[in-house]
């Protein structure tokens, strides 16, 4: 998967675009743990696809580490 590809799925796989409208439109729809942590992961996501993209990586990857933080703002 590209760079763009791959953070885009690895925030929509956990945070659903029609949900990240929703929180966009009315913050606590989902209660404010949610947005904060998914505004927390999703910033997660963006550092780690500048970091690759600094990088001169083309493909996106994840490591287990992350993708644990990542899974834990979705429970």
């Amino acid at each position: 998967m590209t760079l763009k590809e791959g953070a885009s799925h690895e925030i929509n796989s956990r945070w659903p675009e029609h949900r990240q409208r929703n929180v966009a439109l009315i913050p606590n729809i989902y209660g404010s743990q949610y947005a904060s942590n998914m505004y927390a992961g999703i910033q997660v996501v963006r550092d780690n696809y500048h970091a690759l993209k600094a990088e001169g990586a083309t493909e996106w990857r994840i490591d287990q580490a992350l993708s644990d933080l990542l899974d834990s703002l979705t429970s």
